[in-house]
């Protein structure tokens, strides 16, 4: 998985199920089990060097970006995102 995940896949993955929480993103997750959600996380940190955390919405897992951590990859994520 961590040779498919790219700048493509988190501006897709955002702008499908992802949502603005706090003046940074969550991530939506809940379909995956906590060790999911780790091992996400871990591929995000190495690729990308963003420190997310979990945020549980209802019980499930769900990866959180704050401001700060989005800031370092908007650059090269928002020329994938599509206007409204």
């Amino acid at each position: 998985m961590f040779h498919y995940i790219d700048y493509i896949v988190i501006a897709h993955w955002i702008m499908g199920d992802g949502a603005k929480r706090n003046k940074g993103i969550i991530l939506c997750t809940d379909s995956f089990s906590i060790k999911e959600v780790v091992l996400l996380m871990n591929i995000i940190l190495i690729k990308f060097d963003l420190k997310t955390t979990i945020h549980y919405d209802n019980g499930k897992p769900r990866i959180y970006i704050n401001k700060k951590e989005l800031n370092k990859i908007l650059f090269f994520i928002k020329p994938y995102f599509v206007k409204r």
